[in-house]
């Protein structure tokens, strides 16, 4: 059949080919790359192929039989409803958007359009031998097709002053082919190079967008890269502090325990070796604290409490608690009385809201001058019916901080590279963890420091007002002693028993153990009723948990199932406690076990 083909005929046939061909190849390269923005493209593609070839059916036609000629008609409906839709898909490729109510209207009109002039021939018909000819309305389609032409050259301006497209010289250029095409079609009908133009402009735009998010790809790649090595060399770094860092209390622990050890009957060193052994041992806990809280912050796994406190008693205790500390360095701490505390009862997370201030003062005293002071100053800077802001300014005369590191304080594992600062202990996971738990809370940390003069730390951290004030049992009200009480005792750890047995005998309780959940829940129902007023649970142990065990306890129907149960576990998160009391238990202790805090509890519900 190729040899009755015209010249212009045979020159349109190897431009649909060339088109069709180049489309296909550049369908299968794009849908190798996964990329969303090469799917869009190709869907793109596909219409034009389907249009390509519907125009080459329709130059040929004349060629064929009266009956071949059929394929005409299908032909031509399928490229006048696709047509217009090619330019609106390639504005919205460039674009990067989905289509819209005002794209999907007026195209679905002009399918409607075509479908109806099937029946209708007022755009297109066809004579009894199958030969098309355009309707009286055929001006319809071309309205619908420039019509989007048109859109499609606004959103290429929008697209290249909005620089969504790096390289706007290839898509002037790429649209200006695709436009050059049209022209040309719609002034030299017989010249049918528009779909070819079309082909070659939205493969130049496709291929130029895939570069560039391959690019991104391999910048992202690439920084992710640099980030990991950057974390892996501080991860090292830290490991080298921290292998330092928590050898050194563990070697003045054993040291001690030595010369404690070879002077037994020598009653004023063994005391000197106990109260170095339990600095060592606090400084120690407070390492591998930070370490974990800091684990659990980065991980989500921090949750607040929501209970009311006295702030002002949370203050005492800070201040309390790094007094000696303070009292050994020669450090004055000084409040302000916290007189313009104006609601002291608020609901909080009073745990974290005291290690906020514990970090704070500790590192005050910890690099301040001999001599020096640390001074607390509070005041109201907000205040609604049902809440209340405070702001807690803890100012020192330290060592202070240089600009440089004053922008990576909050960051973990920093310190400052300073011979003073270096030498004395600390992880670098303070002031992260104080950040970081000021922000969970709704507030907000500043500081302002300068070298050698001192620094100022102000903390800003909202609080509801606790409108129904529940007096606290005060420490003093903790009976002497709690002869005739029994406790039972469940923890599977030999030297843990060992120890509560002996703070709790010193009180004066009778003591049973035991070493599981399932062997404390035989003991109980084997008691006679209300035999034991108190039980302590541990909550990680073999064969049955604490959890397990207290919920056991609570169903078994007995009168005394109500028996008070307090959890005594190394779980010491929020969450835990939550756990513990949704099985039914009473009070949460976190190990180590401090004695007045085990009697604290007790005493709520022992006399």
């Amino acid at each position: 059949m190729i040899e009755y083909f015209s010249d212009a005929t045979k020159l349109y046939t190897a431009i649909t080919i060339l088109t069709v061909y180049t489309l296909l190849v550049e369908i299968i390269c794009i849908k190798a790359t996964s990329l969303d923005i090469a799917n869009s493209f190709a869907s793109v593609f596909y219409l034009v192929v389907v249009a390509a070839v519907c125009e080459w059916i329709g130059v040929i036609a004349p060629l064929l039989s009266k009956e071949l000629r059929g394929f005409l008609m299908v032909a031509k409906s399928l490229e006048l409803m696709v047509a217009p839709v090619i330019p609106v898909g390639m504005a919205l490729s460039v674009a990067r958007e989905k289509a819209k109510v005002h794209h999907v209207i007026p195209l679905s009109l002009n399918v409607i359009n075509i479908a109806v002039s099937l029946f209708t021939g007022h755009v297109f018909y066809f004579t009894p031998d199958n030969v098309y000819h355009h309707g009286p309305m055929y001006f319809l389609y071309p309205i619908a097709y420039f019509t989007g032409v048109i859109y499609m050259i606004m959103k290429v301006v929008t697209a290249s002053r909005k620089k969504a497209f790096k390289d706007s010289a290839v898509l002037i250029f790429s649209f200006s082919l695709l436009l050059f095409g049209i022209i040309v079609q719609a002034i030299y009908s017989d010249i049918r190079i528009d779909w070819c133009t079309a082909a070659l402009a939205s493969t130049l735009v496709c291929l130029n967008y895939v570069t560039q998010d391959q690019k991104k790809a391999v910048e992202d790649m690439k920084k992710a890269m640099d980030e990991a090595n950057i974390a892996n060399k501080a991860k090292t770094n830290f490991m080298g502090r921290m292998s330092h860092d928590l050898r050194t209390p563990i070697n003045g622990i054993m040291g001690m325990v030595q010369i404690a050890k070879k002077n037994v009957d020598n009653n004023e060193v063994v005391a000197d070796c106990l109260e170095k052994i339990d600095s060592s041992n606090r400084h120690l806990l407070s390492l591998i604290s930070d370490i974990l809280q800091m684990s659990s912050l980065e991980s989500g796994g921090i949750t607040l409490a929501h209970e009311g406190f006295d702030i002002v008693e949370i203050l005492g205790d800070s201040v309390e608690m790094l007094s000696s500390a303070a009292k050994d360095r020669g450090v004055r701490l000084i409040d302000d009385g916290y007189e313009n505390i104006k609601y002291r009862k608020v609901i909080g997370s009073p745990v974290h809201v005291r290690q906020v201030f514990t970090n704070i003062i500790s590192n005050a005293v910890k690099y301040n001058k001999m001599g020096g002071f640390v001074e607390i100053k509070t005041s109201v800077i907000g205040e609604s019916e049902d809440k209340i802001t405070y702001r807690f300014s803890i100012s020192d005369t330290g060592l202070g901080m240089s600009d440089e590191f004053m922008k990576k304080l909050f960051e973990p594992f920093s310190r400052e590279d300073d011979e003073n600062i270096m030498k004395r202990p600390g992880s670098g996971l303070g002031m992260s963890i104080v950040k970081e738990l000021v922000t969970l809370m709704g507030g907000n940390i500043s500081v302002i420091s300068e070298k050698n003069v001192g620094s100022v730390f102000t903390v800003d951290i909202p609080f509801e007002i606790d409108r129904e004030i529940e007096k606290k049992q005060d420490e003093d009200s903790i009976p002497q002693s709690f002869e005739g009480k029994r406790v039972l005792l469940v923890e599977d750890n030999d030297l843990n028993q060992e120890i509560a047995i002996y703070m709790l005998e010193d009180k004066g309780f009778e003591v049973d153990t035991a070493s599981n959940g399932k062997e404390a829940v035989g003991k109980f129902l084997s008691s006679s009723l209300f035999y034991y007023d108190v039980i302590l649970m541990d909550i990680m142990m073999p064969v049955m948990n604490g959890l397990d065990a207290t919920k056991t306890i609570r169903n078994t129907g007995r009168s005394d199932a109500s028996v008070p149960i307090i959890a005594m576990t190394a779980n010491a998160y929020e969450e835990d406690k939550k756990e513990c009391i949704r099985a039914g238990m009473n009070e949460h202790i976190a190990k180590p076990l401090e004695e007045r805090e085990i009697m604290v509890a007790i005493s709520k519900y022992v006399h």
